[in-house]
């Protein structure tokens, strides 16, 4: 499916234990003993309903490699939004930070890692607005003031959600201005829906018109995330775009509208089954608490007389016929015992040594007799 660039306006971090050093490993190609390495760049977020562990994991990928997950309480806040993406036939991702070196723990060597996405509160995720068809959407980066927006106050308030702020789609565009000096000047527009709602400062204005002009002359206008905020009095808004000088060469060749439409908001969305099993997950011990996870309860076997023979040993561990089987051999070791004693008491005064050993093995089977008839009672 095609990526779906969340908004990165934010920091995350994930469970990454010793159930993924494998996967970890191979995004390295190798580690060190104490030596800390960093892997920089896109994973995915993948819902798993179909999850054994529990069926609101949300994981986090690089490739192929699934090297972490999101804590139970954060998958489950962000569910609903990643479910909405991938319903609408994409894949969400958000930049990641990986460090991971190996540490030697008990005398065994483990992967110590950790890692952070770069993904906004989940209220925030989506924008307001949908970005013009034909624009080309500037990578994400460092926030930008947009001046004048105080002018364009009433229509902002319009704007801003219940909660304050938002994240929306603004676009720039080349405009002439006469500056206090009298002089007429190039500057940049801010627009919301094809209606301006501030300006950039002269100097910012400047390093943008290049991407703006590079992008019109391939018929496209020129997309930015923005950020509104506002309250009764008073409203503000700011740009996330990178600066040019760190704009990639690949973006000018391909110049993306990566802010693809999704489905219309709704209650809950189908989720196609995703879980693909770590290489911890085929081993024994896979059904074990882990950190963020609450370990699903195997479904009970039925107890009653309905249930047959195997079904009452996979839920006690032993069936009738075993239990038969020990109580025989309690009432045999107890009848050994009876004869025993009764042998000692007769042998008493005529052969002391021969009593004192009867006496000695009865002990034996009666504690034997005790024993099994403990451990079958627990068995039970």
């Amino acid at each position: 499916m095609t990526d779906y660039a969340l908004n990165d306006r934010g920091s995350l971090e994930i469970v990454t234990e010793n159930f993924y050093d494998t996967e970890i490993m191979r995004v390295f190609g190798g580690l060190s003993f104490g030596k800390l390495r960093t892997w920089e760049g896109p994973a995915a977020l993948v819902p798993e309903p179909d999850n054994p562990f529990d069926p609101t994991t949300v994981s986090v990928r690089i490739g192929r490699n699934k090297i972490g997950h999101l804590a139970q309480q954060d998958a489950q806040r962000y569910w609903p939004y990643l479910a909405r993406v991938v319903a609408s036939g994409y894949t969400p991702v958000a930049p990641l930070k990986l460090e991971a070196t190996v540490l030697r723990q008990d005398g065994q060597a483990e992967v110590d890692a950790t890692a952070r996405l770069s993904i906004a509160a989940p209220d925030l995720l989506f924008p307001l607005n949908t970005p013009p068809a034909q624009a080309a959407v500037l990578p994400q980066g460092p926030s930008i003031k947009v001046l004048d927006e105080q002018e364009f106050a009433e229509y902002l308030h319009g704007i801003v959600p219940p909660s304050g702020e938002g994240r929306v789609m603004l676009t720039l565009e080349v405009n002439k201005v006469r500056n206090a000096h009298g002089q007429t000047v190039d500057t940049v527009d801010v627009l919301y829906e094809r209606r301006q709602v501030g300006r950039l400062a002269t100097q910012m204005s400047r390093q943008f018109i290049p991407i703006i002009d590079h992008a019109f002359q391939h018929e496209l206008l020129t997309a930015v995330w923005g950020t509104v905020r506002g309250s009764a009095y008073e409203v503000s808004m700011t740009v996330q775009a990178a600066r040019p000088d760190e704009i990639p060469a690949s973006w000018f060749e391909e110049l993306p509208n990566d802010v693809p439409e999704l489905l219309p908001p709704a209650e809950s969305y189908p989720v196609p089954d995703a879980y693909v099993p770590a290489e911890a997950d085929r081993s024994r011990n896979a059904r074990k608490w882990r950190k963020g996870f609450a370990v699903a309860a195997p479904a009970e076997a039925p107890a009653g007389p309905e249930a047959g023979p195997s079904a009452q040993r996979s839920a006690g561990g032993s069936g009738p016929t075993s239990f038969g089987q020990v109580s025989v051999a309690v009432w045999a070791l107890l009848a050994m015992t009876l004869v025993l004693g009764v042998v000692g008491v007769v042998f008493l005064g005529i052969e002391p040594l021969v009593s004192a050993l009867c006496f000695i093995v009865a002990v034996a089977t009666g504690f034997m007799s005790f024993y099994l008839a403990r451990m079958s009672v627990a068995g039970r």
